[in-house]
């Protein structure tokens, strides 16, 4: 067995393996256009492929089907999972993987036709048919038990190992409620051909929070990637953008200092490049802009930050200090 860290072994391969989605829009696909990768969780993984190169785009993608992603990373098949994963119990406990930091903060919603509603109300509990396509591998069909259980209200639940398989048999009528975390569904009815005749149900039937993760067997590789994604936030937190940086960087005093530039001994320490604070900011932004280009306003999907928003403007996002 390699006494490598994981850094030395990325190094020397000159690549991140990153495993991500089978394609979800806004979080992440394949801009068949571009051909390139795109979405919230690819610029997750651009930000520490710059704090480890230097250069966001050494990265090689892994497409996973949700029961393979911890797997994958297991067994070093992968370096970092940026698959839209919640963090739960189960899966640190029986996974060999840990979960960095709270990225994005969703839950579970339901999609369906209009004429499968009785009335105009916008419940589940008002619904006609309830077989419910999800996907394998995930939260859902649990949590979707748990909800319609307590509704006292019967569903027939259709595991898919892919989102455009589950979205085809909801598009074909072969399922009449499609359930996916809701930033996740808006990017699914968005692709659908009538979109207007679906209604994203007002029903939450869960929590969900969403993280990157990496294999258990390296703490110093678990430091690196949780410090990288706190940066995103705490760069935002400092209003340090893509667009301010170069300027900011320059005239930076106080801890606003001590945030850009970190000792070389603590990011030597973590492995990582002593200017890759600012060098993700440069290159990839903060997480307000990675949220707004991918999932916000100046995305398709236009869907609000809600709980997405920093600490300090009533959301959920925050970080410990860099000192």
């Amino acid at each position: 067995m390699s006494n490598q860290t994981v850094i030395e072994m990325i190094r020397q391969r000159d690549v991140l393996n990153v495993g991500v989605s089978l394609g979800f829009r806004g979080l992440s696909f394949r801009n068949a256009v571009k051909n390139c990768w795109e979405g919230f969780d690819i610029d997750l993984a651009r930000a520490v492929a710059v704090a480890v190169f230097g250069d966001a785009g050494k990265i090689h993608y892994m497409p996973l089907q949700s029961g393979d992603r911890f797997r994958a990373l297991r067994d070093g098949v992968i370096d970092l999972g940026s698959f839209n994963s919640s963090i739960t119990f189960q899966r640190e406990a029986e996974s060999e993987v840990t979960f960095v930091h709270p990225m994005l903060f969703d839950g579970e919603v339901l999609m369906t036709p209009a004429s499968n509603l009785l009335e105009p109300v916008e419940q589940a509990s008002y619904t006609r048919k309830r077989r419910i396509a999800a996907m394998r591998g995930s939260t859902t069909e649990e949590n979707l038990k748990r909800y319609f259980g307590n509704l006292n209200l019967s569903c027939e639940i259709s595991l898919f190992d892919s989102p455009s398989q589950a979205r085809q048999a909801y598009q074909h009528g072969e399922c009449n409620i499609y359930c996916l975390d809701s930033y996740l569904l808006a990017g699914e009815r968005a692709q659908l051909t009538d979109k207007e005749a679906h209604i994203i149900l007002q029903d939450r039937i869960s929590l969900e929070t969403m993280s990157p993760a990496v294999a258990s067997n390296d703490p110093q590789w678990l430091k690196a990637v949780t410090w990288i994604m706190r940066a995103l936030i705490e760069a935002e937190n400092l209003q340090v953008s893509s667009k301010n940086i170069h300027e900011m960087s320059q005239e930076a005093t106080g801890y606003l200092k001590t945030f850009l530039y970190p000792s070389e001994q603590n990011c030597k320490n973590l492995g990582l490049r002593p200017e890759f604070i600012r060098e993700i900011i440069h290159q990839v932004g903060n997480y307000g802009e990675i949220f707004q280009r991918n999932l916000g306003k100046y995305s398709e999907l236009n869907q609000a930050r809600r709980d997405n928003n920093l600490w300090s403007q009533g959301g959920m996002l925050y970080s410990p200090l860099f000192i």
